[in-house]
């Protein structure tokens, strides 16, 4: 039976109040995104109606707080007056803060006729000022555009309050209402009298005040999940190809918690594609925000110039997570589960500080594979069949190595290492792999592969094509491909070339396929794919025939 949270942000800052019970949840599982967000689930128990306190208050996005209960409970994001406890002491190098409220003994270095050298008392506390808090009215989501207003125009800022300070005295409280202040550069030494006593002080931090209205007599269990920000995963994969035909590959996952503590708690690895459309916007129950960032968030997002770099920037190790329409967030999987496209893979129940990084294999497996040359001539001309400024770019052959994903899981985005006899060969960026599907990736740049390619217009009528409203030239190229291998060994060679227009003939059978991005160009756009073997020391000449029309 799950109810729905409630939560009602407050301004002002409240002492603990003596039936609120202090809880510590504990966090039973995280499910951990490669761009920074996670999934967290926390539990703690309650005993019966009444209220409790957390004061682990997360940074939540948008829309993810949500509380499992068989009661009926609703939420309160506040902030408290708490007593911390500084167990070991750091001096700050100012005696008026370091000795506060301490007993000590003072020796005079130099004093009056009359004078006792010796003084006792304790160290006079500086009161900490209380500056009033400022609120940004203006709103960035009820302006025109949505544009932000960088004046600030409807905030106001009160006057904060004095810094108390002591100079260069140590102010000592005598007793009877008696205080005496002594200048520093008098005092011999300092002893402080009595035990060590923990020094204690006042702090206000945000809080979350669980109201359990009904709850079972026996008591139960209270769930808060939500989606919030500090815990990635970065995944990586070493190929091992020392044996001519058998590669070995791992997969290794790094973990990085800066987040909170956490202790023997479930860790999910999660890989896939998730819509999460409020992931760059702070949800306004965390107390370090307020509703006019909030709203500029909104505002920005909705423009779109919010914070998508934050998911996207980084293709190396996140699949992109969009901003497209909200899903609900995904359930906990048991390991190697694969359900909508999401992965979840368990790696055990761990412990972390916040700060601490853990690197682990995930999984290992063997594949066939193959050694191929591979080599891929871009398409010299644009959606208007003219040739583009970088049709000229040097485009080389590359030794690639092309396998099955052996795994029982998707292989995700992520950096692969490639060695041989323990040698390194060279570094690529694998990108999602279904279980069973075929890759190629490039390991090193084929210098001992001579490459060359190149296109001509054929001479004849330039024939005149009105389409749209628009003329177009139609001509006639030939393309030619050469390829030259200087090695003592056979080589394997593949070669994919595009090209805009309509084919004639093409030598050696090549497969023909059409591009996507020509879905809306007045020439199809086509990609020609080769696959033969080329001897030592030999040469091979590929030629190409097409039409293509140019837009004048």
């Amino acid at each position: 039976m799950k109810f729905p949270s409630v939560f009602y942000p407050l301004l002002g800052i409240l002492p603990l109040a003596a039936d609120e019970l202090p809880v510590s949840a504990t966090f039973k599982s995280v499910g951990m995104f490669k761009n920074g967000l996670a999934v967290v689930r926390a539990t703690f128990p309650v005993d019966g109606p009444g209220q409790y306190l957390w004061d682990e208050v997360p940074r939540v996005v948008h829309g993810s707080f949500w509380i499992e209960s068989d009661g009926v409970v609703s939420v309160q994001s506040t902030k408290r007056m708490v007593t911390e406890i500084d167990e070991v002491e750091a001096a700050s190098g100012t005696l008026q803060d370091d000795l506060a409220g301490k007993d000590v003994k003072l020796w005079l270095s130099e004093a009056r006729p009359g004078e006792n050298p010796i003084l006792t008392g304790t160290v006079w506390k500086i009161p900490t000022p209380v500056t009033p808090k400022a609120w940004d009215l203006n709103y960035s989501s009820l302006r025109p555009n949505n544009s932000y207003n960088r004046t600030m125009g409807n905030t106001v800022y009160p006057k904060p309050n004095a810094v108390s300070s002591t100079g260069n005295f140590l102010v000592l409280d005598q007793g009877a209402g008696n205080r005496s202040y002594i200048p520093q550069n008098n005092i011999a030494s300092i002893e402080v009298t009595g035990p060590f006593q923990p020094k204690s002080r006042k702090v206000e931090k945000p809080v979350l005040v669980f109201d359990i209205q009904k709850a079972p007599a026996n008591g139960g269990l209270v769930q808060i999940t939500y989606l919030t920000k500090g815990l990635a995963w970065l995944p990586s994969y070493h190929l091992d190809l020392s044996d001519k035909d058998t590669l070995k590959i791992r997969q290794n996952a790094v973990v990085r918690n800066e987040m909170t503590e956490f202790n023997d708690t479930e860790l999910q690895l999660i890989s896939g594609f998730p819509n999460i459309r409020f992931g760059a916007i702070d949800s306004p129950i965390w107390q370090n925000t307020n509703l006019a960032s909030f709203f500029q968030q909104v505002s920005q997002a909705a423009s779109g110039r919010s914070g998508n770099s934050f998911l996207s920037q980084q293709t190396v190790t996140s699949n992109y997570v969009s901003f497209a329409p909200s899903s609900p967030l995904p359930e906990m999987a048991e390991k190697g589960n694969a359900s909508d496209d999401i992965h979840y893979e368990s790696i055990g129940k761990r412990s972390m500080k916040s700060g601490d990084s853990l690197s682990l294999d995930v999984a290992s497996e063997e594949a066939a594979y193959e050694k191929v040359v591979e080599w891929k001539i871009a398409d010299p001309r644009n959606e208007r069949g003219r040739y583009q400024s970088t049709s000229n770019a040097k485009q080389e052959a590359w030794d690639a190595v092309r396998f099955t994903n052996p795994f029982k899981f998707p292989m995700t985005t992520a950096p692969a290492l490639f060695v041989e006899s323990g040698k390194f060969r060279g570094q690529s960026l694998s990108e999602w792999v279904n279980p069973g599907q075929q890759t190629c990736l490039p390991v090193t740049k084929a210098l001992s592969i001579r490459t060359q390619a190149s296109e001509i217009e054929e001479e004849g009528k330039r024939e005149i094509v009105l389409i749209g409203g628009n003329d177009y030239q139609r001509t006639t190229v030939k393309g030619t491909l050469t390829i030259e291998n200087f090695r003592n060994t056979d080589i394997k060679m593949t070669v994919t070339c595009d090209f805009s227009g309509k084919l004639i003939e093409a030598e050696g059978d090549p497969a023909i396929s059409l591009r996507t991005e020509g879905i809306s160009s007045v020439n199809p756009r086509r990609q020609l794919d080769w696959t033969f073997d080329l001897a030592a020391g030999k040469e091979k000449t590929i030629t190409y025939r097409y039409e293509v029309l140019v837009d004048r």
